[in-house]
């Protein structure tokens, strides 16, 4: 049985993937592609700097850019001049994958049940706030 929190994080983030893949493949994404369009659906403007994509979930600047990429290829970024830097530019979400926001959010809802359908409602609250509190963002 593993026991080491490290490895645990990791197999359940490998479970996640194995999951979600299958039901993203019928938009021609990936699980981490869509944790960037995720991300920009919650932004009030559907934009972002790259490095606030790389803090937030952790990632190296060449795979943040890969993903970047490869939305753009597929239509659901763009990107654009950020007004607050002349010399930098957002990635934007493009018309089709705002069209898809519900579609893809709900879709989301419907894979993080089924990766956590063995867990009680309180055991998903308190792995939240234990998972939290293990990146530093418990309050």
């Amino acid at each position: 049985m593993i026991n080491k929190v490290a490895i645990l994080i990791k197999k359940a983030s490998l479970e996640f993937d194995k999951i979600a893949n299958p039901y993203f493949a019928q938009y021609d994404l990936t699980a981490s592609q869509y944790r960037i369009i995720k991300y920009l659906y919650s932004q009030l403007d559907g934009t972002a700097r790259v490095v606030d994509l790389e803090k937030h979930y952790s990632m190296t600047h060449p795979t943040t850019l890969g993903l970047v990429d490869a939305l753009e290829k597929k239509g659901f970024t763009t990107r654009v001049e950020n007004p607050n830097d002349a010399r930098g530019k957002l990635v934007a979400l493009t018309d089709h994958a705002r069209e898809l926001q519900k579609e893809l959010e709900d879709l989301g809802t419907t894979i993080e049940d089924k990766l956590t359908e063995r867990l009680t409602a309180e055991e998903k609250e308190e792995i939240v706030i234990l998972l939290q509190k293990l990146i530093g963002v418990y309050e």
